[in-house]
């Protein structure tokens, strides 16, 4: 099994954005790479593979959006290898100008979780060199937290989840690479606007 899928801490990291791709790498506490991804840039509905490789040939998790370019948007999740579906994670659009806010839900389409931004969405879209914190809650559970680091040509986020938190660890390598290829977007866009 990767270590992605069973390590406690990691940091994704999103190298700056190059006109076509964006790259994530997911590294341990040592720093040694442990999960990488790639987003395509203009797609008009995201699909997003992550894998355990650099050669992106062991695909570990499988997101993919039910429409093209939604403020609200839905996006599956499955297992890359079996096809599991572990649920879907939903963007609550409005809810997300102010803090960016995410429904987490299980396969059956029912909300068990949701992952909030703490810090102010709006005043990191003006000014991006600001770092955002986030943290997923689950009913029960001890907060999964999220912070972004300060560099902004290398933008990272470091995860930290409870050792004894029951989450699918699959979910949050899914919303984190999520959140972090939208808020590259978004942080693209107020650079080109």
């Amino acid at each position: 099994m990767s270590q992605l899928l069973t390590t406690n801490q990691y940091t994704i990291r999103n190298k700056f954005w190059d006109f076509f791709t964006q790259t994530f790498s997911f590294h341990d506490a040592e720093g040694s790479p442990i999960g990488y991804a790639r987003k395509k840039a203009f797609k008009l509905k995201e699909d997003l593979v992550i894998y355990a490789d650099k050669g992106r040939q062991i695909p570990l998790i499988k997101i993919k959006a039910r429409s093209i370019i939604d403020f609200g948007a839905t996006y599956d999740i499955a297992d890359a290898q079996t096809g599991e579906n572990l649920g879907s994670i939903q963007r609550k659009g409005m809810r997300s100008f102010l803090k960016d806010t995410y429904f987490l839900n299980d396969s059956n389409g029912q909300q068990y979780g949701t992952f909030v931004e703490d810090s102010i969405a709006i005043l990191r879209r003006i000014i991006p060199f600001i770092p955002a914190k986030y943290h997923i809650e689950v009913a029960g559970q001890p907060h999964i937290t999220i912070k972004q680091g300060l560099n902004p040509i290398l933008k990272s986020s470091t995860v930290i989840i409870p050792s004894e938190h029951q989450i699918d660890r699959r979910v949050v390598a899914a919303m984190v690479l999520l959140s972090s290829g939208i808020e590259g977007r978004q942080s693209t866009l107020n650079i080109l606007g």
